[in-house]
């Protein structure tokens, strides 16, 4: 078993450059202050966390695979298919294969995404070569010691 508490989580890690190509590039957009840490990788999921600052956005976009987040910290505005949601911590979305969606945060904050399956058919993997189901070397944040 490997576990995470995902409520004191640090700041995220930076490389240079952001967007480098190679396993431990993000796979998902950023912007400002945003670096997402991933914390797995295996064939049937990849588990990342996204810290937003107040008013950082991730804009429009969609994935193969199916996205899964929760908001972990803080409060979110949600927007997919003309919907706009407030979501405040404890919320869960599920978005669907290729469904558009953007987020912005209302303060501080923290996502939990959860891409199912990793990689989803047509995702290009041709950065990551064969260590798309190992853990990405960017993966600042270890499991938590065995009680």
């Amino acid at each position: 078993m490997r576990r995470w508490d995902l409520s004191s989580l640090g700041p995220s890690s930076e490389k240079e450059p952001p967007r480098a190509p190679g396993p431990d590039a993000p796979r998902v957009p950023r912007t400002g202050q945003q670096m997402p840490q991933v914390l797995f990788s295996t064939p049937e999921c990849r588990a990342v966390v996204i810290p937003l600052e107040r008013g950082g956005e991730i804009g429009d976009h969609q994935v193969r695979e199916r996205a899964v987040v929760q908001v972990v910290a803080g409060q979110v505005t949600i927007e997919s298919g003309g919907e706009v949601a407030e979501c405040p911590a404890g919320t869960l979305v599920v978005f669907e294969p290729g469904e558009s969606h953007a987020v912005k945060a209302l303060e501080d904050s923290h996502l939990l995404l959860i891409l199912a399956p990793w990689p989803a058919p047509g995702h290009d993997l041709a950065s990551e070569g064969d260590r798309a189901e190992h853990l990405p070397a960017n993966a600042a944040v270890d499991p938590l010691p065995p009680d």
